[in-house]
Order: C-alpha cells, then sequence, then structure tokens
C-alpha cells in the first residue's frame, strides 16, 4: 500500500470504537472463502497469505500481504457480498477488521480516504496483472525467485547469515507459484547450489542481494 494510504488509515480508521484489533497466531484464519464480507482488513504487523480453492479441489494462492496492506475488498458492496478466497495468517499478526460501515462513514466527511483507496485498488489491479503475466511468460524458477525476493522485503534478515528465512512451505510456494510439490523442490535445490536460498528441514532462506546481483550479471537461467 501507498504510505499515504495506510497514513490514512491510521488516522481517521483505526482509532474508531466498531474497529477491532486482533492478534492472530501463526495459522489462524481471518475469513474464510465464502464467508459473508462484512469487513476489510488491514495488516499492521506479520504476513497473511489469500488461498482460493476450487470445486475440484485445486488450490491457489492469490496473494501475499505484509504491514499496511489491505485485504478483504468485497466488503466493499455492503454486506451483499462473499470473500473470494480465505485469509490466514503465516506468522503471527496484527491486524485490524474494519467494518465497511466505518469506511463509508469516514469517506463522506474526509473525501481524500476515498480518493486514496481508489489508488490503492488501482495498485491491486496492476499487481494481480503482473501475477498474471510472470505465470503465463515466466518459467518457474523466474516465478518462484519473483516471490521469495517479495517475501524477503517482508521479514527481517538473519543476524547469522544475512539471508531472511521465510515462513512458507515448499507446498504452499507451489501453490503461489502454480507448479507441483515435485517441481518447487527440484527447482529449489538447483537454487541451492547456485547460492541464491538455503534449504533445511523446515525453513527456506533466500539471499535476495546475491539474487540480483547475479541476475544483473545476467546469470539467472
Amino acid at each position: 500500500m501507498h504510505t499515504d494510504v495506510a497514513s490514512l488509515f491510521r488516522d481517521l480508521l483505526l482509532s474508531q470504537s466498531d474497529v477491532s484489533r486482533l492478534s492472530a497466531v501463526r495459522r489462524s484464519t481471518l475469513f474464510t472463502q465464502g464467508e459473508k464480507a462484512l469487513a476489510l482488513y488491514f495488516v499492521e504487523e506479520g504476513l497473511i497469505k489469500l488461498t482460493r480453492t476450487n470445486a475440484a479441489g485445486g488450490r491457489l494462492i492469490l496473494s501475499l500481504y505484509g504491514p499496511n496492506d489491505l485485504l478483504g475488498e468485497e466488503s466493499i458492496l455492503a454486506g451483499n457480498g462473499e470473500y473470494y478466497a480465505e485469509a490466514e495468517s503465516l506468522t503471527p499478526s496484527v491486524v485490524f477488521k474494519i467494518p465497511w460501515s466505518a469506511i463509508s462513514r469516514t469517506i463522506t466527511s474526509n473525501p481524500e480516504l476515498g480518493e486514496a483507496f481508489l489508488r490503492y485498488m488501482l495498485d491491486s489491479k496492476l499487481s494481480f496483472a503482473r501475477k498474471v503475466e510472470l505465470l503465463c511468460l515466466q518459467d518457474v524458477e523466474a516465478r518462484i525467485l519473483y516471490y521469495l525476493e517479495e517475501l524477503a522485503k517482508l521479514v527481517k534478515p538473519s543476524e547469522e547469515d544475512f539471508g531472511h528465512p521465510l515462513p512458507i512451505t515448499q507446498l504452499e510456494l507451489a501453490d503461489l507459484v502454480g507448479a507441483t510439490r515435485e517441481t518447487i523442490s527440484t527447482t529449489l535445490n538447483h537454487l541451492e547450489r547456485r547460492g541464491f536460498v538455503k534449504l533445511s528441514r523446515r525453513l527456506l532462506t533466500i539471499f535476495p542481494q546475491q539474487a540480483a546481483a547475479m541476475a544483473a550479471g545476467g546469470q539467472l537461467g
């Protein structure tokens, strides 16, 4: 989210009496797919994934959200819509639950909030368009590196090796990039040999500086 949009939400909305501050432990569900959409969610701390499951049981992670991001835009329909996907915390998180009535009421007296929200919605649309382009036009390795580097921006580097430990499983990464678990495993092993990532039993660490340097030098396959 643009900094100005986040600032407006903080200044105008988060302290209102009908806005709830939620503390979510790791793997907590904020809302489920098909649930009536009654509120927008503002992420204060932590990481949230948005997952869509189709009728056949196929699953895709649509997006990952970090501090200052919004999710649950279906609530714009003022309770007449449903959440398109499920939102689950990947890490311990702090999230504000904002009923659409509070947003609508605030926009009436503060039109700059409405303008900022429209900018955010446009940015979200462009972000999804870039991800569709990535999914359709890039190979699995490029898609993995893109999402891992995006995740690395949202987590603090380790003091030991300056890598960024990521709270995501290989199965979740497969759901995120649109590949099989086996393909993800093979590609990550290849990236580890080239120094982009480090694999351990329950942790995936990326070294974004190394990946960026090799990409700039034309060494990415």
